[in-house]
C-alpha cells in the first residue's frame, strides 16, 4: 500500500484534507447549478470531473490520515476525528454517480430530440429518471457537505483545542514549560 506520510517537511495530511474540502462544496454547488439545462450543458462534465478529483483527494487524504495516526498522541478527539473521517465517501461516491446518471440522461434526451423518432412515453420516462437523479443529486450533495464540515470540524478540534484550552487560561508555553522547541523554558 501507498504510505503518503510528508509533503514539503510536513505531514501529507494537512494539505492533502484542503482538496476535498474545497472540491467537495464546489461540486455541491454544480450540482445545485446544473438543475438549470442550460448551465448544465455548460458545466456538467466539468462538475463531474472536479467530483473525480475529489474523491481521489478524500482517499489520499484518508490513507495518509491513518499514517498520521501512528505519530500523533491518541486522544478522544483525535479517535472520534479517525472513527468519522471515512463517512464521506459513499456520499460523495453517490453524489457523482447521480450526476453522472443526470449527464447521461441529458446525452439521451437531446440525442432523442435530435432524431426524427418520436416516443412520448420514452421521453416521459428520460424525464422522470433525470428528476428523480437531480433530486437524489442534491439530497448527496447536502450529505457531502455536512460531512466535509463534520469531519474538518472534528480534526480542527483534536488539533487545536489542547492550545485553546491554554489561551482560555491565560498560559503559554514560555512559562516555566515546554518552549515552542520542545525544550525546557525557564
Amino acid at each position: 500500500m501507498l504510505a503518503l506520510d510528508s509533503l514539503f517537511g510536513l505531514p501529507a495530511h494537512i494539505f492533502l484534507v484542503h482538496i476535498p474540502v474545497v472540491l467537495i462544496p464546489l461540486g455541491a454547488l454544480g450540482a445545485v447549478l446544473m438543475l438549470w439545462p442550460r448551465l448544465r450543458s455548460a458545466i456538467g462534465w466539468w462538475v463531474c470531473g472536479i467530483l473525480v478529483v475529489a474523491g481521489i483527494a478524500t482517499q489520499l487524504a484518508i490513507m495518509s490520515g491513518k499514517s498520521l495516526k501512528n505519530y500523533v498522541h491518541e486522544t478522544a478527539l483525535v479517535r472520534a476525528h479517525t472513527h468519522i473521517g471515512e463517512n464521506i465517501r459513499p456520499w460523495l461516491l453517490f453524489l457523482f454517480l447521480a450526476l453522472l446518471g443526470v449527464m447521461l440522461i441529458d446525452r439521451a434526451a437531446r440525442r432523442r430530440a435530435a432524431s426524427s423518432e418520436t416516443r412520448p412515453e420514452g421521453r416521459d420516462l428520460l424525464q422522470i429518471a433525470g428528476i428523480v437523479l437531480s433530486v437524489l443529486s442534491i439530497v448527496f450533495a447536502a450529505m457531502s457537505v455536512y460531512w466535509v464540515y463534520r469531519i474538518g470540524h472534528s480534526g480542527s478540534k483534536a488539533v487545536w483545542q489542547p492550545t485553546q484550552v491554554k489561551i482560555d487560561k491565560g498560559q503559554s508555553n514560555h512559562e516555566g514549560g515546554e518552549t515552542r522547541e520542545g525544550h525546557e523554558g525557564g
